[in-house]
């Protein structure tokens, strides 16, 4: 327990915290009040018309107008309501609120990407400021200062992850109150959106953890991100551009898959036949989940070997 305090206490101070928070919330401030400059508020008119058109289009997709070959719902869905609830919005140029899932969905890359500036940060700083040889001092078993390091840096993430999706939803609703739609909502609108903030903090905290075990690794700050950017770009945004094949395989798309609820399929190729064949299903949620966990238990591993066997220096 001495340990973890001290832990959470090395964590609270270092400046890097509260700097995400402070830029994120700017960042919430200025690109929420850029969309309420260019938005205005229907008139009741406007919005009652687009009440009767939105109810006789809901009703056709509980008909079935809406729905894919041989009447198939979605597998992401589990009625035809959520299919409906989905597929049919008010035609409406204006922020509603019944869309926070969706951009909240939208900005995860920025969340993700904060939290793993987080774990790189927070798992190379002793290395950088040369702090790690003196905590090694203080207590020598190796395997429980990485742990706990690693406990930190999920608590941190998690609740920074959570404090910002959650200001950026209450800013959202303030906004569409004033220059947007608040009706039209779906009836599990507050689930769906406390479902898709929990996502997006789950692989926050998959990215955080990879960056911590690569500052761990590359004993720096500079090396986690750099190595982490460069296998993005490199790796899964060239590299699997040719090889569509492996992407069932990739962590990236993995977390993408997660968030969104959306299986990666493949067109199947040299089929015959007017159909073209069923497509393939790449990588569905629950091979997502497990792709993520094998890439941060793997990676862990290695980590926690090399902390163990290599000398601090």
């Amino acid at each position: 327990m001495r340990l973890l305090r001290s832990e959470f206490l090395r964590a609270r101070s270092r400046r890097v915290v509260p700097m995400v928070i402070i830029g994120g919330l700017i960042g919430i401030v200025i690109g929420l009040g850029i969309a309420a400059a260019y938005n205005h508020k229907p008139s009741p008119e406007q919005i009652a018309a687009a009440q009767s058109q939105y109810q006789v289009a809901y009703q056709r997709c509980l008909n079935g107008k809406f729905l894919g070959p041989n009447q198939l719902i979605d597998a992401r869905y589990t009625s035809i309501e959520d299919v409906c609830n989905a597929a049919v919005a008010p035609d409406l140029s204006t922020i509603m609120l019944r869309d926070v899932g969706v951009i909240l969905e939208h900005i995860s890359t920025f969340v993700i990407l904060l939290g793993a500036l987080l774990g790189a940060s927070l798992g190379g700083a002793d290395w950088t400021s040369n702090t790690m040889g003196t905590l090694l001092t203080w207590e020598p078993r190796r395997l429980r200062v990485f742990l706990e390091r690693a406990l930190v840096v999920a608590a941190v993430v998690v609740v920074v992850t959570l404090f910002l999706q959650i200001a950026f939803a209450l800013v959202y609703w303030g906004v569409t109150s004033v220059r947007g739609v608040t009706t039209f909502l779906p009836p599990n609108l507050l689930g769906d959106v406390a479902g898709t903030m929990l996502r997006v903090s789950a692989m926050a905290i998959a990215f955080a953890l990879v960056a911590y075990v690569l500052a761990m690794i590359g004993r720096s700050t500079v090396s986690s991100l750099g190595v982490l950017f460069g296998y993005l770009i490199l790796f899964e945004g060239v590299i699997a551009g040719f090889r569509p094949s492996i992407m069932g395989s990739l962590f990236v798309r993995a977390a993408v898959v997660v968030i969104g609820r959306q299986p990666i399929l493949m067109e199947p190729g040299n089929v015959s036949g007017p159909a073209g064949g069923q497509p393939i299903v790449l990588m569905d949620v629950t091979k997502a989940w497990v792709v993520v966990a094998i890439y941060v238990v793997v990676l862990g591993v290695v980590s926690v070997v090399q902390f163990q066997r290599r000398d601090v220096t």
